[in-house]
């Protein structure tokens, strides 16, 4: 008798879709998932230049405000302890009074949270807004928003941002935009 030897084959799982499905839960996973946004500023640093070269400068006291953070993240404006949401209406107060010749002096103490420098910032920047809100009402009869590109254009040079940080005694200067 004969014996024949059956070629036994082994059963294996029916991987041609593993690949798709990878895929698709990979897309699922990105498209759901929440991504962190940093922090930032939208700034124009000045020009690079020689550190040996300083020049003293002299401003008008009745021209500027002076917004200092302690390292203990104190506010100070023009050397009064003041609450954050003061800076606003400080700044406008400013600018109202003397327009485009204003300076804005920050000085931050490097101990000082970057969250309060940011708060700091960003009620700066309102301030600028509602200005150049005004500037676009009263020129053009609507908002910032709604004016074409030369009318922005227009009221960004006529309400310049001027704007001075120091920190640690050393003092980067320049026109943010």
């Amino acid at each position: 008798m004969i014996f024949q030897h059956r070629n036994h084959d082994v059963p294996q799982l029916n991987t041609t879709s593993t690949a798709d499905i990878s895929f698709m839960l990979l897309i699922f996973f990105l498209v759901t998932t929440s991504m962190d946004t940093d922090k930032g500023l939208t700034r124009q640093l000045p020009p690079a230049e020689d550190k040996n070269i300083q020049q003293e400068t002299s401003m008008d006291k009745n021209l500027m405000i002076e917004l200092k953070i302690s390292a203990s993240n104190q506010l100070f404006v023009n050397g009064q302890p003041a609450p954050m949401k003061s800076v606003r209406k400080e700044v406008m107060k400013l600018i109202q009074r003397v327009g485009s010749r204003h300076l804005i002096s920050i000085n931050c103490d490097s101990h000082a949270s970057y969250d309060v420098y940011f708060h700091l910032q960003n009620e700066i920047v309102a301030a600028y807004n509602q200005w150049k809100n005004q500037t676009a009402m009263k020129r053009y009869h609507k908002p910032y928003a709604q004016l074409s590109t030369d009318e922005r254009t227009t009221v960004d040079k006529a309400c310049p941002q001027r704007i001075a940080e120091q920190y640690n005694g050393t003092e980067q200067k320049g026109d943010a935009q």
